[in-house]
């Protein structure tokens, strides 16, 4: 597969990408959560954060789920190279 190698490049690239954004969220779900401890939060602004950043966290959950899926569905494709062109591979007569 020609593109095989380009394709796990940009996979590993949005894969680190993907935890630095879950390491950032995480970071600022700390920090305002540290905040909130010494100076207080007001309730319906703070919930609202806090629902955004756990959704960003679990978005990247997802994200890591389909960079999963993506990488069992490149391996499989990788391996018909053998078969591809072959009178193995199917209905090529």
């Amino acid at each position: 597969m020609q593109t095989a190698t380009e394709i796990d490049s940009n996979l590993k690239n949005l894969r680190y990408y993907n935890q630095k954004i879950s390491e950032l969220a995480k970071q600022q779900f700390d920090l305002d959560h540290k905040h909130s401890q010494e100076l207080g939060i007001n309730s319906v602004p703070g919930g609202i954060r806090f629902d955004c950043i756990g959704a960003i966290q679990s978005a990247c959950t997802w994200i890591e789920v389909y960079c999963d899926n993506i990488n069992a569905n490149l391996n499989s494709a990788i391996e018909q190279d053998k078969i591809l062109h072959t009178k193995e591979g199917g209905d090529r007569e």
